[in-house]
């Protein structure tokens, strides 16, 4: 399978019934999907059926989902929507929203080797600290925003927002972290 396709050219040829091209597809999204997801739930295996559910449900109903140019947004909501789905077939009241700052901010990424061969012990757990401040929302948002490098609108589509929460949720956060990066570099 040539990994060179776009996201939308590599979505269509799915929708196809491309074996290779959905394998690629897995290939490339497993990661980032795992990294977003983990922010709502630290069950591990909760997380990985999700993937997974999500995978052979975009497998089988292939022929009856929509062309995106937005494969990465389709798919965060999706999982987004079925972590969800999970949380409330398990009995837990609380909001999706509230469950974001679960997971460690940088666990198992690739933003955490880079992180930690840039910065010192100190400096990381500092950063860490300072996102740690945000709110929930704020967090999810810096995350969609900066580390899966979605537009405005598309953060707005995956938190179920408009886009001009998704603006002041993101200078809010921001200022923020200006505010406190400071210390950080001492």
């Amino acid at each position: 399978m040539e990994s060179k396709l776009t996201d939308p050219d590599l979505w269509e040829r799915v929708r196809a019934g491309d074996e290779g091209a959905f394998e690629e597809l897995i290939r490339r999204f497993y990661r980032p999907l795992y990294h977003y997801g983990s922010k709502f739930t630290r069950d591990v295996d909760v997380l990985k059926d999700g993937i997974q559910d999500l995978f052979v449900e975009l497998w089988a109903y292939r022929r009856n989902i929509a062309q995106t140019e937005y494969v990465r947004v389709y798919l965060f909501k999706s999982l987004r929507r079925k972590l969800h789905k999970e949380s409330i077939r398990r009995g837990f009241t609380e909001s999706l929203e509230d469950d974001f700052s679960e997971g460690s901010f940088f666990e198992e990424s690739f933003e955490a080797e880079l992180i930690r061969t840039e910065l010192s012990a100190y400096q990381r757990t500092r950063l860490e600290a300072l996102l740690k401040t945000l709110t929930d929302r704020q967090q999810e948002a810096v995350h969609l925003k900066f580390f899966a490098a979605l537009p405005n609108d598309k953060i707005a589509e995956v938190m179920g927002l408009n886009y001009q929460s998704v603006a002041n949720l993101l200078h809010r956060a921001v200022n923020k972290l200006r505010d406190g990066w400071h210390t950080l570099l001492l």
